[in-house]
């Protein structure tokens, strides 16, 4: 089973600020240190000639934090892997690539972002799949998951929003 949603938000940054962002050491420092809960760590940054960025982070996710429907199927805090690529594409837009999953647990999720030229900002189209290989209650954490993505894209959006205004 699995659970797809889509979203989009505006952004006054432009496609070249937020693609230049993401390339930023600062900026990971920045929004791991306001998001990850103190359990982030950057793995990986890498950005090639062609301006393409390549993220890696991995993120605990502490027990007293998740659900209970999750904490009552695994015993101890939880791993999320995250991998980011956010690539030029025709016509002046970035897309990227995201995939998670979560060591020890069959979860996984994957998305597909697209950031276009909207007026004198930019504008994030975003498609995720969601799947929890869970008999009975898998349903409902992809639910779960789903709300909080939505919730985490929207802030993570004005997160950015912030640091270009402020940094870029």
């Amino acid at each position: 089973m699995s659970r797809s949603l889509d979203l989009t938000v505006e952004s006054p940054a432009s496609v070249e600020q937020v693609l230049a962002a993401f390339g930023s050491q600062a900026y990971w420092n920045a929004r791991l240190a306001e998001f990850g809960g103190g359990t982030a760590t950057l793995d990986d940054l890498s950005v090639d000639d062609s301006g393409a960025v390549a993220v890696a982070l991995r993120l605990g996710l502490v027990r007293d934090r998740l659900p209970k429907i999750v904490t009552q199927l695994h015993n101890g805090d939880l791993e999320m892997l995250r991998n980011e690529t956010w690539r030029w594409v025709d016509g002046g837009h970035v897309r990227g690539d995201i995939g998670v999953t979560v060591s020890g647990a069959p979860v996984s999720a994957i998305g597909q972002a697209l950031l276009s030229p909207a007026g004198a900002g930019s504008r994030l189209s975003y498609n995720a799949t969601i799947k929890v290989k869970i008999p009975l209650v898998g349903g409902k954490i992809e639910s779960f998951m789903c709300g909080q993505t939505v919730d985490e894209i929207t802030k993570l959006q004005d997160f950015t929003n912030g640091w270009v205004a402020e940094n870029g």
